[in-house]
């Protein structure tokens, strides 16, 4: 039974880098389950290092010398070579960043918060600062998570994204039989490019996990499940 998918785009192009996302028979929160993953994608286990998510805008940097630390925040960056990244998703939008010049990776946890707090624009910033990375060679992956055909939310939560998304152009919800569907890929697109990247570097990946709940965990399909998608990016 296959563990989890790759990128072709990343897997064919940017040959420093690994980069996988795990399928419904893998909890990502489990170590056991990691375990597995790491084995068979050749991650380097003993040096996985994740967050203690609190869906907030907070970039931990890894060194050498907070590997496999466990610190709160949503994203993490790092330049070191076998120090596997890992974010923890289950509807929310995983983003992945990975700086083909210097040499520089990073992964943000993006649910409605992080996005409206633009996570993934401080994650770049992240990246500027601390590794000198230049916005043109970032390219940007955004991974499993929850649609707009299927992310039903408040006329309040639409509004409140108006008011960082006026004057864009572009529409970010969908409305259907007088319901609310927010749009959280083409929100985070916009953030990205308003970044400085550039639209041929941002991949997305379409695969909403509500749609697709018998591949993936969804967090409002699956009844408020424990178990978590994993984003896992690691220069090699």
């Amino acid at each position: 039974m296959d563990k989890f998918i790759n990128v072709k785009d990343i897997k064919d192009n940017i040959d420093f880098v690994n980069l996988a996302i795990t399928l419904k028979c893998i909890n990502a929160k489990s170590k056991e389950d990691m375990l597995k993953v790491c084995n068979e994608g050749n991650f380097t286990f003993e040096n996985l290092t994740s967050n203690i998510q609190i869906h907030s805008d907070i970039v931990n940097s890894i060194d050498i010398k907070n590997i496999g630390q466990k610190l709160e925040g949503d994203a993490l960056i790092t330049n070191v070579k076998n120090v596997p990244l890992l974010i923890f998703t289950a509807d929310c939008v995983p983003i992945a960043f990975i700086d083909k010049k210097n040499k520089a990776i990073g992964l943000a946890h993006a649910g409605w918060r992080g996005t409206y707090d633009q996570i993934g624009k401080k994650t770049i910033n992240n990246m500027v600062s601390k590794y000198n990375s230049n916005l043109e060679d970032i390219t940007c992956v955004i991974g499993p998570s929850i649609g707009p055909c299927c992310y039903e939310v408040s006329k309040e939560l639409i509004e409140k994204f108006n008011t960082i998304l006026t004057n864009k152009g572009e529409n970010f919800y969908i409305i259907k039989e007088s319901k609310y569907y927010l749009d959280l890929w083409k929100i985070n697109e916009i953030i990205l490019r308003d970044a400085g990247i550039k639209s041929e570097n941002i991949i997305n990946l379409n695969i909403c996990t509500s749609c697709k709940c018998d591949s993936f965990h969804s967090y409002r399909k699956h009844d408020k499940t424990d178990g978590r998608i994993g984003m896992i990016l690691e220069i090699k």
